[in-house]
């Protein structure tokens, strides 16, 4: 049932509109009304805040799983896995198309238009000064940008149904809602960002072990062991590596072709974990 919900999932997530229920403007809204009550309290800046905020949406799941699991032979179970999944795989568009848009761009040589759809795959983030190292800046945030909307979900999906994809997606919503909110509190701030580093910690690895067994194995090992201890540079790193790019140092002239070399790296790492998923299917384990 998870495999048939993951690849129903994944094939709906392309075709599914940006914004609408999957956005985050409603979490958004809740995280406002509840901070505004939990502040004046002293509950707030802290990680209890951050467990109060989690807390609601995730009772009004396990209620909803409760009453729906069960229903048509199942059949309830598989539309709220596919839901919870669409969910956690985020709101925008489609990564492919985040990509084909700044593929466009540098390849017409509009620096403009290639900086502004990087800054979509870098989730907001401002592209480097340089116009030489935008290709290899857009590598480094597909990977990461793959882990956050693809691999972590599925990977909390697997481990613990669909209460893992929604709140692993709840657990970047309330990291977001601290960084769009300057009243947010430095001790929130601080404890979504460390939950959602212990989210990330497993499928990490597990994605860059995917991207050295569909790249260059020898490579990523490097990287990785080579990298700095931020795991979010480890993973640009091991996807830097898993296209045969040498390290910092090296000769780094990356092209157009060197991106979209990484989208199809992407694809055959969640391959690579499909497959793996089929394995545990048939062995019992899922």
């Amino acid at each position: 049932m998870n495999l048939l919900a993951l690849l129903a999932a994944l094939w709906l997530n392309g075709r599914l509109p940006p914004g609408g229920w999957r956005s985050a403007r409603g979490f958004y809204r809740y995280g406002r009304w509840l901070r505004a009550r939990l502040q004046p309290l002293g509950l707030w800046n802290h990680g209890g805040g951050l467990a109060l905020l989690l807390m609601g949406p995730l009772l009004a799941v396990l209620v909803v799983q409760w009453l729906v699991y069960d229903l048509l032979f199942g059949l309830g179970g598989l539309a709220l896995g596919v839901l919870a999944l669409c969910f956690a795989f985020g709101g925008g568009e489609p990564l492919e198309t985040e990509l084909r848009r700044f593929l466009a761009a540098l390849r017409a040589g509009d620096t403009a238009g290639a900086r502004a759809a990087l800054a979509g795959l870098q989730g907001g983030q401002p592209a480097p000064a340089d116009d030489e190292a935008l290709p290899e800046a857009a590598v480094v945030a597909l990977a990461l940008r793959a882990r956050t909307r693809v691999f972590a979900p599925v990977f909390w999906f697997l481990l613990l149904g669909l209460i893992g994809a929604f709140g692993y997606r709840l657990l970047v919503l309330s990291r977001a809602f601290g960084d769009c909110h300057d009243n947010a509190g430095p001790g929130y701030c601080a404890a979504a960002g460390q939950a959602v580093a212990f989210a990330d910690w497993l499928p990490n690895r597990l994605l860059a072990l995917a991207l050295a067994l569909a790249g260059d194995f020898a490579a990523v090992r490097r990287a990785w062991s080579g990298a700095v201890a931020e795991d979010d540079r480890r993973l640009g790193a091991a996807a830097l590596g898993a296209l045969g790019i040498p390290p910092t140092g090296g000769e780094r002239d990356l092209t157009a072709a060197a991106v979209q070399d990484a989208g199809r790296l992407m694809r055959r790492a969640l391959y690579v974990w499909l497959a793996g998923v089929a394995v545990g299917v048939l062995a019992g384990f899922l």
